[in-house]
């Protein structure tokens, strides 16, 4: 049996105004595609009952 060693590591970005502007945009457009497909997928699954 082999065992697995998991590391992590954080890191914190002190963005400036500029790059807090970008990634707030780029983080509503992902969670608006994510939420999007997401429904997507809820309304096929309920059409055949399959996934």
């Amino acid at each position: 049996m082999t065992k697995q060693i998991l590391k992590a590591h954080k890191v914190r970005l002190y963005p400036n105004e500029e790059q807090q502007i970008f990634f707030a945009k780029s983080f509503g457009c992902t969670r608006f595609i994510w939420n999007r497909m997401l429904s997507d997928k809820i309304d096929h699954y309920n059409e055949h009952k399959t996934e």
